[in-house]
């Protein structure tokens, strides 16, 4: 069967409305970019997220950061907590590229004049070293360059993609995957979108709509791609929102979003890098403003419907990445198998 996102499959996740994308671009302002790096035994790239269509100059946004279970990395996380505003593209990769990814997004933000110039960047990651050799992978200031300038709205592709391509889920292969819902309560209607890096999670852990997909796939037909995994691997969330959200408030959000790892039946094990950041497109900070200025503020009563936007969009976001994502060989000869869908559509309907 053609790869295709869950709800092309005819399941729903969640009850909440999508957005007209199901995408983190639904989000108006949001763009997404890919470079992805395959060749002999390299299976790898980046992903790049910017708010306000790249234009970050003078431009910083309210960002809140949840670390749900800490085995790895995300620069300018420091700073993020300090300030509570993103400054930067936020950047998806590989975890030994990481060094080299922040030090180029440094050099891009004083060549190109639509970024803001700063050195502490937001790079995250996790880890693409079963399929991809370690000791060839590498990426230059140009791939760093080309994901920002190529990034778009509209369409975002998933799967083996960009940051994504190397990248397992549930030890079926995943990568990138995205999702909004539409969310309406008396502050007004607002959208939440969600993009995700997988590379998490045991077989016999997943649970889509209740049912045990993993367990019952376990017993077929579909290989795993080792007999004993060493560690379950880690989970990248960016979330934005166009909800006029403070700093703390987006915190709030990351933090609640983690519960969708629960409803996909997984718990965040100690060798998991689990990090989730949401930024909110609705309260913009002009730098060097020599003037006091407002902002505007959710109520935090009402903060429920964006919470259960963020779960159902993360929980999507996750199963697109390995709807959409191939059965790939990486170095080695290693091999890792796709979902099968006509089996996940049959287990969740029957």
């Amino acid at each position: 069967m053609q790869r295709k996102r869950v709800r092309e499959l005819g399941l729903t996740i969640g009850r909440l409305k999508t957005g007209r994308l199901n995408a983190i671009t639904d989000v108006a302002g949001v763009i997404v970019g890919h470079k992805t790096i395959i060749k002999e035994d390299v299976c790898s790239g980046l992903t790049v997220i910017l708010p306000n269509q790249g234009r970050l100059a003078g431009s910083h946004f309210a960002a809140g950061l949840f670390v749900f279970n800490g085995t790895g990395e995300f620069t300018g996380s420091h700073w993020l907590e300090e300030t509570g505003t993103l400054v930067t593209p936020i950047v998806f990769t590989g975890s030994h590229l990481l060094g080299l990814v922040h030090h180029y997004l440094a050099r891009a933000t004083r060549r190109m004049p639509l970024l803001e110039p700063f050195s502490n960047g937001v790079v995250a990651e996790t880890s693409d070293g079963w399929l991809s050799d370690l000791e060839k992978t590498s990426v230059c200031y140009e791939d760093v360059a080309e994901a920002i300038t190529t990034a778009k709205d509209g369409e975002v592709e998933e799967g083996n993609i960009g940051g994504g391509t190397g990248m397992m889920c549930f030890e079926f292969k995943g990568g990138i995957g995205t999702a909004s819902r539409v969310v309406s309560c008396e502050a007004g209607t607002y959208i939440i979108g969600a993009l995700v890096q997988t590379n998490f999670g045991r077989r016999e852990e997943l649970v889509i709509e209740n049912k045990a997909v993993g367990a019952i796939l376990n017993g077929e037909e579909v290989p795993l791609p080792w007999h004993t995994p060493e560690q379950a691997g880690s989970l990248l969330v960016t979330l934005a929102t166009d909800a006029p959200l403070l700093p703390s408030q987006c915190k709030r959000v990351s933090k609640k979003a983690s519960l969708a790892l629960a409803h996909l039946g997984t718990m965040g094990e100690e060798g998991s890098g689990d990090f989730f950041l949401t930024f909110s497109t609705g309260n913009c900070y002009t730098y060097d403003n020599e003037e006091a200025y407002d902002v505007k503020m959710f109520p935090s009563e009402q903060l429920d419907v964006i919470f259960a936007g963020a779960i159902e969009a993360v929980m999507e976001a996750i199963i697109n990445s390995m709807c959409m994502a191939e059965t790939m060989r990486g170095q080695k000869q290693r091999k890792i198998h796709a979902l099968p869908l006509e089996r996940l559509v049959e287990i969740v309907q029957g």
